[in-house]
């Protein structure tokens, strides 16, 4: 195995704060915190170092129902001792799933603990409501991912994501909380904790209710020589826009300095989809088309490690 293994989580470690877990833990670690006879459900968090509402969330109920039954994977303790994403030296996370060691590791631990279900928590960049996101159609995972939010994103991109891997053993999802610093994401994961706990098993489907989305588009950002200096002015309102559609014609880049580009690839990473969307007049960008925004945040580091934002169609994932 290419992290820990533990039979139990000590108290001290719950009044820890995520910044402080590389203290106590070398690399990432899997508490085995099942209770026998009781199939446990998989629990990640802390993929992303600055992505905290999770941990803060699963501490607390441990704290609160200490004979749940399920197993959990704290991730990043190194990115989370800087509150960063991930450190420049070291591949994200929770982009990794599929290569080696990682893949036979993840699948080894699985096959062990056999659980229900599994979900990996997770903060949005930017204010977005909170929704999960999903890698198959199968009733199983629709029905799981109703029981977080009505918003459910399909995605077949960057299948490397942990929730991809752990939905070959299980049904899986990543649950996107809000921000950080907004306690409504820590009480959101806490209450999808417990529901789980209560309910022990996938209910039966009931998806008619669920908004659903597909990913269509990637939105990246890069400067020629790696610059974080003079980034590219994205409209301002694109902040308050999530989940909403944005008309063809709409401003979305206001100001893109020499040396920067902005591109738009498809959720395979197969072609090059930017002039799809976006028309170039000068330094500035316009939508070609309507699409439904995800995702957005104009924080320069953010956005270069992972994307500006994701382009959504609306579609109909229970009869996928």
């Amino acid at each position: 195995m290419i992290f820990d293994i533990r039979e139990r989580i000590d108290e001290q470690l719950l009044g820890i704060e995520a910044h402080e877990l590389h203290r106590y833990l070398s690399r990432a670690t899997v508490f085995d915190l099942s209770q026998s006879a009781v199939r446990p459900f998989f629990v990640s968090t802390l993929l992303h170092g600055n992505e905290t509402s999770g941990w803060n969330a699963t501490r607390r109920f441990i704290t609160d129902f200490p004979d749940a039954s399920f197993v959990l994977f704290v991730g990043n303790v190194d990115a989370a001792a800087v509150q960063m994403r991930h450190l420049a030296d070291e591949a994200d996370f929770n982009r990794i799933w599929r290569q080696q060691p990682w893949s036979d590791a993840i699948n080894q631990l699985l096959e062990r603990f056999n659980p229900w279900c599994g979900v990996d928590i997770h903060n949005n960049s930017g204010p977005n409501p909170h929704y999960s996101v999903v890698t198959d159609h199968r009733a199983s995972t629709l029905a799981l991912a109703a029981l977080f939010s009505k918003k459910v994103i399909f995605t077949d991109h960057t299948l490397d994501i942990l929730a991809h891997a752990v939905s070959f053993h299980c049904p899986a999802l990543t649950v996107e909380t809000g921000t950080v610093d907004d306690p409504t994401s820590e009480q959101r994961a806490y209450d999808f904790l417990k529901r789980l706990n209560q309910l022990r098993r996938v209910p039966e489907p009931s998806v008619n209710e669920l908004e659903t989305y597909e990913t269509v588009g990637i939105v990246k950002v890069e400067h020629e020589n790696g610059s974080l200096e003079n980034f590219p002015r994205f409209d301002a309102s694109l902040k308050q826009k999530s989940f909403s559609t944005l008309p063809a014609g709409s401003p979305f880049i206001d100001w893109l300095p020499a040396g920067w580009q902005v591109h738009v690839s498809d959720p395979a990473h197969d072609s090059d989809l930017t002039h799809d969307f976006l028309e170039f007049r000068d330094q500035s960008a316009f939508l070609k088309c309507d699409v439904v925004m995800s995702m957005f945040t104009n924080t320069p580091l953010l956005a270069i490690q992972d994307c500006v934002c994701y382009f959504l169609k609306t579609t109909s994932l229970a009869h996928g």
